[in-house]
């Protein structure tokens, strides 16, 4: 149900796809051939090379290198290039182009690694899947699948769910009854979709996820704890992405809310009633407690637990290992145990360091005034 393909562009289509400038190491546009190197306009490149695999020799003429800091730069072109370097280097613009003169070819831009990124899309050579639904998949006669999905072996598609169009549903995964899954979507191996969860368009979600599951609710009761039933459900926007085994409980009334292009690492847990707005980015294993409404373009770091019924506010920045504990305002960045914001943390800290000097100091005036 899948097919690899090989991956052949030139360097026009490159310069394209990063927006970037082809350059000599005269910061001049070269009139014919860069490096008066005969034939660049044909060279056929084929995939991405590290910096390392640079240094090391290891990034032939047929690679492109993006170097992302001066640093590096400093390293590969200290390597040195020549005929067997790589055929193409991108570079920001605010490099010293004279220690590019050993490379074939470079191309400047604003920002190398969103350069990375589109590069990383267009040289791409993994397995896409071909349309079509496997003998072995479950397609529940009163699902709609489009006929240009492609549904893997042992996938279950129950009844009233919805499969976009061009939609992989990987293999032993569940889609259940009357769940949504919009278009382009890429559903990997053994996720669980829950009944009646949404999932917008171009969304992918990564081996072990489970969407919907019910959240930790209970109440307390003379004979132990009695189960809150979940009626809400779980919502993604476009462009999502939700990293391997990770879990979004479904809401209690209301529905647990992803927003466009909010992006979730592996191992994190997003309660019941939250509420992410669009461009989050949430690193490994953060546990995000219930009721929680983060707003849009926040980050946060890895590992970090936010409080049940906290808000975070726009533009906000959580540092790795924090503990949220109260609201935080637009924009700020907080850090530690309990989180407050950064300056006040790297002060704690600085008078943490300092506590046995301190407590020496205080030793001698006392024994002074002893005197």
């Amino acid at each position: 149900m899948s097919t690899s393909q090989d991956v052949n562009v030139d360097v026009a289509s490159v310069i394209e796809a990063v927006s970037g400038t082809l350059v000599s190491a005269s910061e001049t546009p070269p009139a014919v051939e860069p490096r008066g190197v005969p034939g660049y306009r044909s060279m056929r490149l084929t995939h991405l090379s590290s910096p390392a695999a640079a240094v090391e020799g290891r990034a032939g003429p047929s690679s492109i290198v993006v170097i992302s800091s001066r640093a590096e730069l400093e390293r590969v072109a200290s390597a040195g290039a020549g005929a067997d370097g790589p055929g193409l280097v991108i570079v920001g613009k605010d490099v010293e182009l004279e220690r590019t003169s050993a490379f074939t070819a470079v191309v400047t831009v604003e920002e190398p690694r969103l350069a990375l990124a589109r590069l990383s899309a267009l040289l791409s050579n993994r397995p896409r899947a071909r349309a079509g639904r496997h003998s072995t998949a479950h397609i529940d006669p009163a699902a709609t699948v489009a006929d240009d999905a492609s549904i893997a072996a042992g996938a279950v598609i129950a009844a009233g769910a919805v499969v976009g169009q061009r939609s992989v549903v990987g293999a032993n995964s569940v889609i259940g009854e009357g769940a949504r899954v919009g278009s382009d979507c890429l559903i990997h191996a053994n996720v669980t979709v829950y009944d009646g969860v949404t999932v917008g368009d171009r969304v992918i979600l990564h081996s072990g996820v489970v969407l919907g599951a019910d959240g930790f609710g209970y109440a307390a009761s003379p004979v132990g704890a009695v189960k809150v039933h979940h009626a809400g459900s779980v919502r993604l926007g476009d462009d999502v992405e939700v990293g391997a085994n990770t879990a979004i409980d479904r809401g209690t009334i209301d529905d647990t809310v992803i927003g466009p292009r909010t992006k979730i690492d592996n191992l994190c847990q997003v309660g019941h009633n939250v509420l992410i707005g669009s461009d989050c980015l949430v690193a490994g294993t953060a546990a995000i407690g219930g009721s929680i409404v983060i707003g849009e373009g926040v980050i946060v770091g890895g590992n970090v637990a936010i409080a049940d019924h906290v808000t975070i506010g726009n533009g906000v920045r959580l540092a790795g290992r924090s503990g949220v504990t109260k609201d935080v305002p637009d924009g700020e960045t907080w850090a530690g145990f309990p989180a407050r914001p950064y300056r006040l943390y790297v002060r704690s800290l600085y008078l943490s360091d300092r506590l046995e000097q301190m407590w020496e100091f205080v030793k001698r005036r006392l024994k002074a005034q002893d005197g």
